[in-house]
């Protein structure tokens, strides 16, 4: 093959797109590989809008929102959790039962069911009383009676 010939199919692949290297003059090894640019990482476009805007919508700045419920709402105080001394807990009704009878003295006395490690308990619960220091001398009252795990709940 000619230098002529060799040039026109050169020039035929550069005008169809193909990749043309450029010849070494030692003609030895693979030609090397060309380096294109490293893509530019793509830079988040910053918030439209300032701090201040932003300021403005914060909660409790009397601010108004685009989307703001203009109704007054009434707040309300939380109800006070209710105080119980947790005597005892069984797994039949009838223990339950039979201990929820023998503390009637101590105050309103009732049985509370709940799942524990998927057992069915029977609780035996004084309360709801009106104190901590009210719940405090229940508790006393059950320790002296043989209760010693009695336990003041918040329910």
């Amino acid at each position: 093959m000619s230098r002529s010939s060799l040039a026109v199919l050169l020039a035929a692949l550069v005008v169809l797109g193909g990749c043309v290297y450029e010849q070494s003059a030692s003609r030895e090894g693979p030609p090397p590989p060309t380096r294109m640019a490293a893509p530019q990482p793509v830079q988040p476009q910053p918030d439209r809008m300032s701090a201040e805007d932003l300021s403005r919508l914060s909660p409790g700045t009397g601010v108004e929102g685009p989307d703001a419920d203009t109704r007054r709402i009434a707040r309300r105080t939380p109800q006070p959790a209710h105080l119980f001394v947790q005597a005892a807990s069984f797994v039949t009704r009838e223990e339950a039962e039979r201990t929820r009878r023998s503390l009637r003295g101590l105050g309103r006395a009732g049985i509370y069911t709940a799942y524990v490690d998927d057992q069915l308990r029977y609780r035996v619960r004084i309360g709801p009383l009106s104190s901590p220091e009210r719940s405090a001398r229940v508790r006393a009252a059950l320790v002296r009676r043989g209760y010693s795990d009695a336990i003041i709940v918040r329910d």
